[in-house]
């Protein structure tokens, strides 16, 4: 999900889950300093995918905005299971669930 209107720049964790919410996890903004300048993690082309091509959440345009992208779950046998998406791929079609 993304902020609302007006607080576009402010970078906050997005929650991420699949259509059950089996998997959830969240992608939590960079840490920019004088020595890491590089967004290696993604969080920004992401940002930029739901904030320009994105869709109102449940609560309408004051709720931010989501979107819809292609993943998938690997499951581990001795950790949490990791949530991953493809951001090369463009968006994922809306879905109603």
């Amino acid at each position: 999900a993304a902020l609302p209107p007006g607080v576009e720049d402010t970078f906050v964790p997005m929650l991420l889950y699949n259509s059950d919410r089996s998997a959830k996890t969240f992608l939590h903004p960079p840490s920019f300093d004088d020595d890491n300048t590089d967004d290696d993690g993604g969080y920004q082309k992401i940002k930029d995918q739901i904030t320009n091509s994105g869709t109102s959440g449940a609560l309408g345009a004051t709720g931010g905005q989501k979107a819809y992208f292609y993943g998938f779950v690997t499951e581990t046998k001795t950790g949490p299971n990791v949530v991953s998406i493809d951001i090369q791929s463009g968006l994922a079609p809306n879905q109603t669930w």
